[in-house]
């Protein structure tokens, strides 16, 4: 399990989330990002291809938990609590995001170094 769903996961324990509060939104999986050290060109370019996808896949989440966000009722008694979990939801997510780009980008400098 990454570190993104264990933090996901936490999250919507902690803050106790009612059923429908990120019921629609799914956070897209990581791709594997081969090593640049002994991968050969067209798995990079798999790779580019895949975090691309992943990439695009993250902004579709964010909009969804921007849905969800606005979709919660002003009444809700744990309104606070729901709107805090969408956020830590979110952010998470952009770490896995930079966390990928990261690597895939020491990937490609590892491969071009060789």
């Amino acid at each position: 399990m990454s570190v993104f769903s264990k933090t996901l996961i936490a999250c919507i324990l902690a803050f106790g989330l009612s059923s429908n509060a990120l019921a629609e939104c799914v956070a897209p999986a990581a791709p594997i990002i081969p090593d640049g050290n002994v991968a050969s060109e067209d798995e990079l370019v798999a790779a580019q291809g895949a975090y691309r996808s992943f990439e695009k896949k993250f902004y579709d989440y964010r909009d969804c938990l921007t849905a969800e966000e606005q979709a919660i009722s002003p009444e809700a008694t744990d309104l606070e609590e729901q709107k805090a979990a969408i956020t830590a939801a979110d952010n998470a997510a952009f770490e896995e995001l930079n966390r990928v780009a990261n690597e895939f980008n020491s990937a490609v400098k590892a491969f071009k170094s060789r």
